[in-house]
C-alpha cells in the first residue's frame, strides 16, 4: 500500500532582506509581493519513506541541506539520503549567501532549517493511502534558450498526481525556465512565475489539493527572449501558460497500476574537477573583447534580449577572472539522487543548474515512463553545461564551477542510478 503526506509553510523572509540572483541589484527588499512557500510531500510503502522538499528559494547551501536532513531524521527516521531538497530558482525572493549577493539576517538564516524540517515532518502527519501516476505535455512561449532563442531547449513539461480518498490529493509541476520575468529593478519578495502558476492552478483545483513546483533542467532556459514586459502582470501571464496545460494534463491522467505502491530511492555523490583557471593575461583581454561588444550593442540600438547577452557575457568573463579567490568556497561535490514512485514515475534531483540537453538526454534514456529531472535540489555546484555549450561559450560556460565533461556524469550516474531502480521491483 502507498501512503502520500502533504503540507504547505511560509518561508518569506522578514523586510529588508539581502536578495540573491542579480549582481546588479541595488539594494535589499522593501516589500513582499507574494509569498514564498514550502512544500512538502512524503511517501510511504513497505516501510520505506521518501521526502520532498520544494521550495520559493534561489538555492540551496549544501550545510543547509544536511542541517535539515539531520533534523528530519531525528523526528522522523527518514534517513538524510531519502530527502530531497528542490529550490525553485526565483530571483526574486532572499540572498542564500553564494559568492557574490548579500547574506541575509542571521535569525533568518538560523530559522529556515527548522521550517523546512517542520513541513517534512508535519507531512509524515497527513499520510494516507494513494496512488501516483504522471503526465508529459509541452507548452510554448515559457522559455527559450537565453543565449540564442534558435537552439533548441526542453519545452515539455512533466506532472506527477496523487489520487486518495476518491479526490485528487497533490500535484508536483515540473519545467525548466529561470523565473527571471522580473529583473535587478524589482525590490519586492516574489516567487515570479512559478510561485503564480502553483497559485492559479491551486484556485481552479480547489482547496485542499496540495500544487507544488520543481524546477527543471534550466541552467540555459529563461524568459530572456519570449517575455514581452517584466512586470507582475507578466508574472501572471507566464503562469497562466503552465497551469493551463497541467489542467490539461490532469483531465487526461491514467489510471493507477497493479503494484504501483513502490518506493525506492537511490544517492551518490559525485566529486567534480573544477574548472581550469585563464592566464591572467587571458582573463583580461576577454574582459576588454567584452567590454567593446557590449558598446556596440548598446551603440547599435539592439533588442534588449541582445544586450542582456552581452552584459551577461562580460560579467562572465569578469567571473572567470575572479573565480580564483572563490575557489575554496565553491561546492563541488554534486549530489545525484533518485527515487522511484509507484511502477512508471521517477524524480532525478541534481545539485547544479543543469543544461536543456542534459535533462533531455536523462528522460530520453530513463527506464520510467515519467521521470521529472529536478535541479537545484540537495545543493549548488554551479552552471552544469553540457559539451556543446561549453564549446559555444557564454557566460554560463565562463562561469561554471566545474571542467567541462561534468555535466555528463552526473547523466550517466544518474541514469546508473535508475537502472537499479527498474530492476529492484521490475
Amino acid at each position: 500500500m502507498l501512503k502520500v503526506g502533504c503540507h504547505i509553510g511560509v518561508v518569506t523572509p522578514p523586510i529588508p532582506t539581502a536578495m540573491g540572483g542579480y549582481g546588479a541589484r541595488k539594494g535589499p527588499a522593501v516589500g513582499v509581493h507574494d509569498d514564498l512557500y514550502v512544500r512538502s510531500l512524503v511517501f510511504e510503502a513497505h516501510g520505506e519513506r521518501f521526502g520532498l522538499i520544494t521550495c520559493d528559494l534561489l538555492n540551496f547551501d549544501r550545510h543547509v541541506v544536511e542541517r535539515v536532513r539531520g533534523l528530519v531524521a531525528a523526528a522522523t527516521g527518514i534517513a538524510p539520503e531519502r530527502l530531497m531538497l528542490a529550490a525553485s530558482h526565483t530571483h526574486s525572493g532572499p540572498s542564500t549567501r553564494i559568492l557574490m549577493f548579500g547574506e541575509p539576517p542571521a535569525e533568518y538564516v538560523a530559522w529556515l532549517p527548522l521550517q523546512l524540517a517542520s513541513s517534512v515532518i508535519q507531512a509524515c502527519a497527513d499520510l494516507g493511502e494513494a496512488e501516483v501516476a504522471g503526465a508529459v505535455g509541452e507548452v510554448a512561449g515559457l522559455g527559450a534558450n537565453r543565449t540564442d532563442p534558435l537552439l533548441p531547449h526542453d519545452p515539455s513539461v512533466r506532472l506527477l498526481a496523487v489520487r486518495g480518498g476518491g479526490r485528487l490529493k497533490a500535484v508536483l509541476l515540473n519545467y525548466g525556465c529561470h523565473p527571471t520575468v522580473m529583473g535587478p529593478e524589482n525590490l519586492l519578495v516574489s516567487a515570479d512565475w512559478p510561485g503564480a502558476a502553483v497559485a492559479m492552478l491551486g484556485r481552479a483545483l480547489g482547496y485542499p489539493v496540495w500544487i507544488g513546483f520543481a524546477q527543471g533542467a534550466a541552467g540555459d532556459v529563461s524568459a530572456r527572449f519570449v517575455r514581452r514586459e517584466q512586470s507582475f502582470a507578466e508574472v501572471e501571464r507566464f503562469g497562466s501558460l503552465l497551469a493551463g496545460k497541467a489542467l490539461e494534463l490532469l483531465g487526461n491522467l491514467p489510471s493507477g497500476e497493479a503494484g504501483a505502491d513502490a518506493v525506492g530511492v537511490r544517492s551518490r555523490v559525485v566529486r567534480l574537477e573544477p574548472q581550469a583557471m585563464p592566464a591572467q593575461a587571458e582573463a583580461e583581454a576577454a574582459i576588454a573583447a567584452a567590454e567593446a561588444r557590449l558598446a556596440a550593442v548598446r551603440a547599435a540600438g539592439a533588442s534588449p534580449g541582445e544586450v542582456r547577452i552581452a552584459e551577461t557575457a562580460l560579467q562572465g568573463a569578469r567571473i572567470a577572472r575572479d573565480r580564483a579567490g572563490w575557489q575554496d568556497k565553491l561546492e563541488l561535490d554534486a549530489e545525484v539522487q533518485v527515487a522511484r514512485l509507484g511502477r512508471d514515475v521517477a524524480l532525478v534531483g541534481l545539485a547544479c543548474e543543469p543544461f536543456s540537453a542534459l535533462g533531455m538526454e536523462i528522460r530520453r534514456r530513463s527506464p520510467f515512463a515519467t521521470t521529472l529531472v529536478i535541479g537545484y535540489a540537495n545543493g549548488y555546484c554551479g552552471y552544469m553545461p553540457d559539451q556543446g555549450s561549453f564549446a559555444r561559450g557564454g557566460y554560463e560556460a565562463l562561469s561554471a564551477f566545474t571542467a567541462p565533461g561534468s555535466g555528463e556524469r552526473l547523466v550517466e550516474t544518474a541514469l546508473a542510478l535508475l537502472g537499479e531502480l527498474k530492476v529492484e521491483v521490475g
